[in-house]
């Protein structure tokens, strides 16, 4: 929910509760001031029929009508009611409703003989008037609410909109297309300072950025010279024809440690190019004939392992839109992965579609979660030579093309599935 929103609601259910404890306060206090303008009148009429008893010696002539009325009759001196105030219903043939009446009764005495005068004032008047003023009080609490939203969708679209901008730039940044951020200028302050802060941050990443890049490959460009000199070294030193069956093995195992190093080496600068977007060149790759030129070249290590490759003769044509350079490490990965954590005698499994990869291959379970394992640095198990990249690789470049990448394990078998999931693979 928007900040908007919620302060919107928030305004929304003060406005109300005032509105409710102000209705309630208006109505006691027009209630109040009623009664005491009626009562006002009552007691003035009081006066006045006591005043006129006692210049003219008679009782005035009783009047009565729709909204007040004058009522006497003569009193029992043991029931005299010297001064009553009340209110009481009264019911009306013309309304054909009863109708709330203020009544003052009292005693006056004419000749020594008291009279109960009774004065009626009706209330309907005064109803109609709270009653009208509640109505209008009720189109100004509409028209208030009305009023929010108009002013909350003019914060929204005029107020708020650099605020918005601002936003969608950040979403559209991107280190390896960069292009300094052109905010505009705001006249709110605070939206202000935030571009301001944003600009500097972006600045400086961007140059931290810039720097570790510029590190990182020229790290990786100078450890590959004096890897490729130790290796030419090695080689020869083992070609020669006086050493012993130890320092031959001493030798194997140092030429293996430094060929691993010089492959992880490129491993790492190739992941760090798919992670920097420099691979944005796409073409249609066949998938089927890819991935039978990595199975001939990987068929020494099939062989070795006496493992069994369970494919059709022909698969089917399948064309992907993807850069053939990174199509090709996906492959290549993918069938390394499953030849080397499976066990001799063991089987691999290719089923290939036009919207899916499957690679199944035997082997032991993993000690790892298959989140970890497409991490950097994970294998599954201790096998010599496994980098521990290589699925890292595969989740980078699948990331890249949109390719969903699921893993399982069932039935002492490995499960990796490859789905594309945004562009459609071209037949």
């Amino acid at each position: 929910m928007r900040i908007l929103t919620q302060t919107s609601l928030y305004y929304l259910l003060v406005s109300v509760v005032v509105f409710l404890l102000g209705s309630l306060l208006f109505y006691k206090h027009l209630q109040t001031e009623i009664y005491d303008e009626v009562d006002d009148q009552l007691f003035t009429d009081k006066e006045n029929i006591i005043q006129y008893i006692r210049e003219h010696n008679r009782l005035p002539n009783v009047t009565s009508g729709i909204s007040e009325a004058i009522l006497v009759r003569e009193a029992q001196h043991s029931s005299l009611k010297l001064e009553e105030l009340g209110d009481t219903l009264i019911f009306s043939s013309y309304d054909e409703e009863y109708i709330p009446f203020r009544r003052l009764t009292f005693t006056a005495f004419q000749d020594n003989k008291p009279y109960e005068y009774t004065i009626l004032k009706s209330l309907t008047d005064f109803q109609d008037l709270f009653e009208s003023t509640m109505m209008a009080m009720g189109w100004i609490f509409l028209m208030l609410l009305v009023g929010l939203v108009f002013v909350n969708y003019f914060i929204n679209k005029f107020t708020w909109r650099h605020f918005y901008e601002t936003l969608h730039m950040i979403k559209q940044y991107s280190l390896t297309r960069y292009s300094p951020l052109q905010l505009k200028h705001s006249s709110t302050t605070e939206f202000q300072e935030l571009n301001t802060v944003l600009q500097a941050m972006t600045d400086k990443i961007y140059s931290d950025y810039l720097n570790l890049k510029e590190f990182t490959e020229n790290a990786s460009h100078e450890i590959q010279t004096p890897l490729a000199i130790v290796s030419n070294k090695l080689e020869l030193f083992m070609q020669s024809d006086n050493l012993t069956p130890p320092q031959a093995r001493m030798l194997e195992e140092m030429a293996a440690s430094v060929s691993r190093l010089a492959r992880l080496n490129r491993s790492l600068i190739l992941l760090t190019r798919i992670e920097n977007r420099e691979f944005q060149e796409q073409e249609q790759v066949p998938l089927h004939l890819l991935l039978q030129e990595q199975l001939e070249q990987l068929q020494e290590m099939v062989e070795l392992m006496g493992l069994r490759i369970e494919m059709p003769e022909e698969l089917e044509p399948v064309w992907w839109v993807m850069n053939r350079g990174l199509a090709e490490v996906l492959v290549s990965n993918l069938l390394l992965n499953a030849i080397r954590h499976n066990h001799e005698g063991g089987t691999i499994s290719i089923h290939l579609t036009k919207s899916q990869l499957r690679i199944i291959n035997t082997g032991a379970a993993l000690h790892n979660s298959p989140e970890e394992l497409l991490g950097r640095y994970i294998s599954s198990s201790q096998v010599s030579g496994s980098l521990g990249i290589g699925l890292a690789l595969v989740k980078k470049i699948c990331d890249l093309h949109q390719i969903k990448l699921t893993y399982s394990y069932a039935d002492q078998q490995h499960h990796l599935l490859l789905t594309f999931t945004q562009s459609r693979p071209v037949s």
